[in-house]
């Protein structure tokens, strides 16, 4: 578990296992006499070291141990309720009738901070000493998902567009696979000189190397239209129908404990899209 400098106000902090899902890499950044912490991990909980908290989202793996600070916390108004409060995140995560909410809540040392506040899509946080954090509104993996553009060193975060082969995840209440592609396209379109994310792809600061794993990324999703349609044209009618058969999570190996009401769901929202069978119509776990 390391820092790496990735400019000159901005590192990345690594976590074990190059910081793979449940782990991550929190950024710090510094600007002045200020130090602003962009998310919280099992590996670099949130500490009194930072004077700021800054969430790309609510996820249990990006608060751990944001009741041990009393540094203030920010993140996306679309997202505040579920950092201010547990019933909130249970309800629109569906772990409110999983018995895996206490176990994940003391994993991940989940705590409420009903004095979070919320940003806008298009908030700026001056950190100092000329350095600034634009927020980047990528939504779909959850409705207030966001990335930061830290200025003037040209450094992207895309946080939990994590760019890995499986593809996009969007499984909660409020996410939505058309914001998933339009957050897609907007990775694309910003050009910066470093580009990384919470999980472990990345840091690019090689713009075509970066686009093209971002293209890998962003073909899954059609890669799932093209097997729901195989499976619809096989006689499948529904998304529950559809759960189990390699349409999210591949055939072979280990299924984590909410993959069949992660895939009912996503697929559910792809075959509306596509205007094909009987879609799911409530969000599961994630």
């Amino acid at each position: 578990m390391t820092a790496e400098r990735l400019s000159e106000h901005v590192e990345v902090l690594r976590g074990s296992d190059d910081g793979t899902f449940p782990r991550g890499n929190p950024l710090l950044v510094r600007g002045g006499d200020t130090v602003v912490r962009i998310d919280a991990s099992l590996d670099h909980p949130a500490t009194p070291n930072a004077d700021l908290i800054v969430l790309s989202h609510y996820h249990e793996d990006h608060v751990v141990g944001l009741g041990e600070t009393s540094a203030p916390v920010m993140v996306h108004e679309r997202d505040l309720a579920c950092v201010q409060s547990w019933e909130e995140f249970a309800r629109v995560t569906g772990l409110e009738s999983a018995p895996m909410g206490e176990e994940l809540r003391q994993r991940f040392r989940w705590s409420e901070r009903p004095d979070a506040v919320g940003f806008s899509d298009v908030a700026v946080i001056d950190v100092g000493g000329g350095v600034r954090i634009r927020v980047v509104p990528l939504p779909g993996h959850t409705a207030g998902h966001c990335g930061f553009l830290i200025e003037p060193d040209g450094v992207l975060y895309i946080a939990d567009v994590d760019l890995m082969a499986f593809g996009p995840f969007y499984a909660d209440i409020g996410s939505e696979l058309s914001d998933v592609r339009g957050s897609l396209a907007r990775c694309a379109e910003i050009d910066a000189g470093v580009y990384t994310t919470f999980h472990h792809k990345g840091p690019y600061d090689d713009r075509p190397e970066y686009l093209s794993v971002l293209g890998t990324h962003a073909a899954a999703l059609d890669a799932r239209d093209e097997r729901i349609l195989a499976l619809v044209a096989g006689g499948a009618e529904s998304a529950r129908d559809m759960v189990g058969r390699g349409v999210i999570y591949r055939l072979e190996g280990r299924r984590p404990w909410y993959a069949d009401a992660v895939e009912e769901i996503m697929i559910g929202q792809h075959m509306v899209e596509l205007g094909v069978g009987s879609a799911a119509t409530t969000r599961r776990p994630h």
